[in-house]
């Protein structure tokens, strides 16, 4: 009897090109109209820049964009995950490039007052400066190090998803995915509450003793125009973007990670650097305390989203129980999702003596 060929895999040109043929059902004309909205958010970053766009439409429309990419990417391989990790980063920075665009008023008074109250009428950040130095371009070794520590996020979390990709391709997609809802839920956040952070609210004579540490050694490492670019690239678009900490949230996720997989290398390494990289952003004057404890917070709820939608988790658990009652409750019963446990080696049947 002759073998039977496996079907091989659709390429991702092959997917292409099938979405571009003649539609002829309701779902063909679905995944035209999805590359059109693609587009059209990939262009929407431009009509903004230079005509203006509609500080709620904006928003709306990448977030639309975003999905349809998710759709419509090919499957090929893991060639969707990179798709549309890619395309949620880009999306992201121009989401919160324009948080500050919003009618709601920044603050830093909430925060501030708080801190000062916790602390005993000084933040963290000026206890620090002044017990350790590096304010007012009195830089030490710690500067040093607690300014590559925050430069090192900006890679981070995408060396983690690139990481993952290398190390345990099984778990690629789950942390491209939390990695991104990560990184949306701070951004809901600074449309919601925009909070000013602790080196800008010295600049406006909200609070004293504070200095902006990175900005001194930057100019000290790489010159003061280079620095002066980098920082307008990365700090500019939106200095109000602080609560919460994006930067403590995401790493955060990867210690909840590692909890979650059982990891003991991914959890040592991880909670290392978030205890690290929480100390490093206190202590420039990048964050109020209360902007990490927002970001962890943060991380755990991205974690919990993610890992729900994935259907892993304690949250899918809660969701298959509703479903499960409600299903009950009409007279239905679910399909398990559970593997039938294997039989007891006293009643398996006997193997056969191979002759």
């Amino acid at each position: 009897m002759g073998m039977v060929a496996a079907r091989r895999p659709e390429s991702w040109r092959a997917e292409i090109r099938a979405d571009f043929r003649r539609p002829r059902r309701p779902r063909d004309w679905a995944r035209l109209a999805a590359w059109a909205v693609a587009a059209y958010g990939l262009v929407a970053p431009v009509i903004r820049m230079t005509v203006g766009y509609d500080t709620v439409g904006f928003p709306v429309t990448l977030v639309a964009a975003l999905v349809a990419i998710v759709w419509i990417a090919p499957r090929a391989h893991e060639l969707r995950t990179w798709i549309s990790y890619a395309a949620a980063i880009f999306f992201f920075t121009q989401l919160r490039d324009a948080a500050d665009e919003t009618s709601i008023q920044a603050s830093t008074g909430y925060v501030l007052d708080w801190e000062l109250w916790m602390f005993g009428g000084v933040t963290p950040s000026a206890w620090l400066q002044d017990r350790i130095g590096g304010g007012e371009a009195n830089l030490g070794v710690l500067a040093y190090i607690s300014t590559i520590v925050h430069w090192s996020w900006f890679i981070f979390p995408h060396a983690v998803v690139f990481g993952t990709f290398f190390v345990a391709r099984r778990l690629f997609s789950r942390m491209a995915c939390i990695m991104a809802a990560s990184f949306y839920f701070a951004v809901v956040l600074y449309y919601l509450v925009p909070t000013i952070p602790p080196w800008l609210a010295v600049e406006q004579g909200a609070t004293t003793g504070i200095s902006r540490i990175v900005e001194d050694v930057g100019a000290t490492l790489l010159g003061q125009s280079l620095s002066d670019k980098m920082f307008e690239l990365v700090a500019s678009p939106n200095p109000r973007a602080a609560m919460p900490s994006l930067h403590f949230a995401a790493a955060f996720a990867v210690v909840i990670m590692g909890v979650l997989l059982r990891s003991p290398r991914l959890l040592v390494g991880a909670l290392t650097y978030c205890l690290a990289l929480a100390f490093a952003l206190i202590y420039l004057g990048e964050h109020y305390f209360a902007d990490i404890l927002a970001g962890g917070a943060s991380g755990l709820t991205a974690v919990f989203l993610a890992e729900t939608a994935l259907g892993n988790g304690p949250g899918a658990r809660v969701l298959g129980r509703i479903r499960a009652r409600a299903a009950a409750a009409r007279g239905v019963t679910l399909p398990s999702l559970r593997q039938p446990p294997l039989p007891d080696r006293a009643t398996r049947p006997a193997r056969r003596e191979m002759r």
